[in-house]
C-alpha cells in the first residue's frame, strides 16, 4: 500500500488520480482517499478552512468519476468468435445442415402485372443474395464455394432482368418519362459496371483476396443501381399509365420466363 507522501510526490510531478493509481496498482478512488483523507464520491460537505487546507489535491470538478471509473466492455472477443468457429466446424449435424441449405431466394407469391412490382421483386430477389453473401465468411472452403455459387445466382438474374429491361422497360421510359432518355442512359452505364465486376469475378477463384474485394465493389455498385432505378420506378409511376404499366409487366415476366427456361435446357 503506498503512502500519502509517496502519492503526493507522484500527484506533484503532475500526473493526474488516474495515473497515479495505476502506477501504485490500486485504484483512483482509493488513491484520492489516502491524500485527502475524503471518500472519492462527493458525499461529504466541507468547511471553507477544511478546504483551503486541502485544496492543492481536491478536485475542483468533483470526484465521482475515480470511484465508478468508465468501463469497456467488449462487444465481441476474438478469442470467443475463434471457440465457436472451431466448435461449428466440428459438429458434424450443423456442418450437415448448412451443406443442405439452399443461397436460393424464396419464392413469393404474387399476381401483380405492373411492371413496376415486376421488376421490384427482381430487385428483393437480389438484395436476398447480396444479404446471404454479406452473412457467409470466407473462412473455410466450403464458405467461399457457396460465396461463389451466390455470385452465380446474382449474375443469372441480373442477366434475365436486364436483358428484359433493356428490351421493354427502358424503351418505354425513353418515349413516356420526361428526361427519360438521360435516366436510360444512366441507368444502363451503372449495368454495365455490374457487368463488368461480375465478368471480373468469373476470372477469380473463391479462395483470392481480389475475389472478396469485387463482392464489395458489386454490392456497392448492386446498391447503388437498385437506388437509382427505385427513383424511375417513381417517375414511371407518374407517367405511365396503370395499363402500360401492365402490358410492360407482362412482356419482362415472358420474357424472364423464357430467358430461364433456355437457362435450364442448357445446363
Amino acid at each position: 500500500m503506498p503512502s500519502r507522501s509517496q502519492l503526493v510526490t507522484a500527484l506533484d510531478s503532475g500526473d493526474s488520480y488516474e495515473r497515479v493509481a495505476q502506477r501504485f496498482g490500486i485504484p483512483p478512488g482509493q488513491a484520492y482517499l489516502i491524500v485527502t483523507g475524503l471518500p472519492a464520491d462527493g458525499s461529504d460537505v466541507l468547511g471553507p478552512e477544511w478546504l483551503a487546507a486541502k485544496e492543492p489535491y481536491l478536485l475542483d470538478g468533483g470526484s465521482q468519476h475515480l470511484a465508478n471509473p468508465p468501463t469497456e466492455v467488449p462487444t465481441e472477443d476474438e478469442s470467443v468468435l475463434n471457440w465457436i468457429k472451431q466448435r461449428a466446424g466440428a459438429d458434424e449435424p450443423m456442418q450437415q445442415a448448412a451443406r443442405q441449405r439452399s443461397a436460393a431466394p424464396p419464392e413469393i407469391a404474387g399476381d401483380s402485372d405492373d411492371v413496376l412490382d415486376v421488376l421490384g421483386y427482381d430487385h428483393n430477389q437480389v438484395k436476398y443474395l447480396q444479404e446471404q453473401l454479406q452473412t457467409i465468411p470466407p473462412d473455410t472452403p466450403q464458405h467461399r464455394q457457396q460465396r461463389a455459387a451466390i455470385v452465380d445466382m446474382i449474375r443469372a438474374r441480373l442477366s434475365r432482368h436486364e436483358a428484359a429491361e433493356e428490351r421493354h422497360f427502358w424503351p418505354a421510359v425513353r418515349d413516356g418519362v420526361p428526361n427519360g432518355a438521360e435516366l436510360a442512359e444512366q441507368a444502363q452505364q451503372q449495368e454495365q459496371e455490374g457487368k463488368d465486376l461480375l465478368h471480373a469475378l468469373e476470372s477469380v477463384p473463391p479462395d483470392d483476396d481480389k475475389f472478396d474485394e469485387l463482392v464489395e465493389q458489386l454490392n456497392d455498385a448492386l446498391r447503388k443501381h437498385v437506388a437509382f432505378e427505385d427513383g424511375v420506378f417513381l417517375e414511371a409511376r407518374s407517367h405511365l399509365s396503370a395499363s402500360r404499366r401492365k402490358q410492360l409487366g407482362r412482356k419482362i415476366r415472358k420474357a424472364e420466363d423464357k430467358a430461364e427456361s433456355t437457362a435450364e435446357d442448357e445446363a
